[in-house]
């Protein structure tokens, strides 16, 4: 009843059959960050649309519970008392008892196809859970780092207009001397006042975050005050990079086990509908007694033992078509499982991609940035004793602002690259409910 996976997706030498060192299960602690680790543990427990997941698991469990119940006989038991009326207007009590036992006989697979169908469907539900688990140590992942991202950039802007400020000074000290322009002044409060539109941008992005990292915990408002947020650290980053993914991590993403499990789903409902379409053995057994006197209802039993067979002789070809339906699903449920292997491992490699891209911009800007500083150090050397115009030390500040904007930008795009392909590779096996 199992369908193999198809031999017609192939996979680049990004997947190796070669066991590799992965992220921890609780890939967000590699970011060493004592209040992202308990921020995500909060949101798997409180987030709201988790705890739907988690109601729809027990829904699919129980389901299953339900079909396995069709293995056993049903028993009911019966205690009745119904009043007879005579000719003469008299009237008689009667009391009745009986046991009575049904059980069909699973002779085609129906029953056990029905179990398995439950079962699958049971394991898509733990795996569309953990799916979701995984995006929400994601989001609350990314929003806490965002934080801590827009903290350092308004720490960053407050540096930034602080120099700018006491070069503007020195502009002015030269003005008062005659040695510059008044335009030169205007230009360096131009630049000066530029960087207000950078804070306030910055401080819409905090608030934003603080806004959707308290909707991912499931809070009604943010966790902490904007004065909190500018006392946050710069983000650590991991040490771990991957090149190469085993092939098995791959597999053992949820939603590729989700699409897995409802292709297996399909194929136990062809089992179920074919079967469904041969005739149906039942057995019966009852054990009654009935009489006047109720002292007396449990002395004379009758039992009675008989079998049925019901088959199905015209039914206007609904079972048959029935059977084409289900096998159409299956079909459907193969082409999803072939597509989600492919998407995921699109996501694997782009996230690979990106993350080499991200860490060589990285290390360029880095490399830039000091060069940078070096040539606005000299240029402010220069200017202060009048060996350069104005316009070479503006050039010099304001390449200096824009490498250390790239720079900030890099490293938020490099750690958003890392906690993507760190989702991309967990099996979201944390967090588990309790089914």
């Amino acid at each position: 009843m199992t369908v193999s996976e198809p031999d017609s997706i192939v996979l680049s030498d990004t997947f190796t059959d070669q066991q590799q060192t992965l992220p921890a299960v609780d890939w967000w602690t590699t970011f060493d960050d004592s209040e992202l680790n308990q921020y995500v543990n909060d949101a798997l427990t409180d987030n709201y649309s988790l705890q739907a997941a988690e109601a729809r698991l027990r829904q699919s469990v129980a389901q299953l519970r339900g079909s396995r119940s069709d293995y056993y006989p049903e028993v009911n038991a019966e205690l009745g008392k119904s009043r007879e009326w005579t000719s003469e207007d008299s009237t008689t009590d009667i009391w009745s008892a009986g046991l009575t036992a049904s059980y069909e006989v699973d002779l085609w697979g129906g029953i056990r196809a029905g179990a398995a169908q439950s079962r699958f469907s049971a394991d898509a539900s733990e795996a569309a859970y953990r799916t979701l688990a995984n995006t929400v140590a994601g989001e609350v992942s990314t929003y806490w780092l965002g934080l801590r991202v827009q903290a350092g950039k308004l720490r960053l802007l407050a540096d930034q207009k602080q120099r700018l400020e006491t070069a503007l000074k020195v502009v002015e000290g030269r003005k008062r001397r005659g040695q510059a322009a008044l335009t030169d002044v205007w230009q360096q409060q131009k630049l000066v006042e530029s960087l207000s539109v950078d804070i306030f941008e910055a401080e819409a992005q905090r608030d934003i975050y603080l806004q959707l990292l308290a909707l991912w915990l499931g809070q009604g408002q943010a966790p902490l005050a904007n004065d909190m947020v500018m006392d946050l650290n710069e983000i650590g980053q991991p040490d771990m990079a991957l090149n190469t993914v085993p092939l098995e991590a791959l597999k053992a993403r949820p939603d590729v086990q989700e699409a897995y499990a409802r292709l297996q789903a399909a194929s136990a409902g062809v089992a179920v509908a074919a079967a469904n379409r041969y005739p149906r053995f039942s057995l019966s057994a009852s054990y009654r007694d009935s009489d006047a006197d109720f002292s007396q209802l449990f002395d004379n039993w009758v039992a009675n033992l008989a079998g049925s067979l019901v088959l199905p002789i015209i039914d206007g070809a609904s079972r048959r078509a029935e059977v084409e339906r289900q096998r159409a699903l299956e079909q459907e449920a193969l082409a999803t499982y072939s597509q989600t292997v492919l998407e995921a491992a699109q996501e694997v490699q782009q996230a690979l991609v990106e993350e080499q891209r991200y860490q060589k911009t990285l290390q360029s800007l880095t490399d830039q940035l000091e060069l940078a500083r070096k040539t606005l150090e000299l240029q402010d050397y220069y200017y202060a004793r009048g060996q350069i115009d104005f316009l070479d030390l503006l050039n010099a500040q304001q390449e200096l602002l824009t490498l250390e904007s790239q720079q900030l930008t890099a490293r938020w795009n490099l750690t958003q690259s890392r906690i993507q392909l760190y989702k991309a590779v967990s099996h979201g096996k944390f967090g588990e409910a309790d089914a």
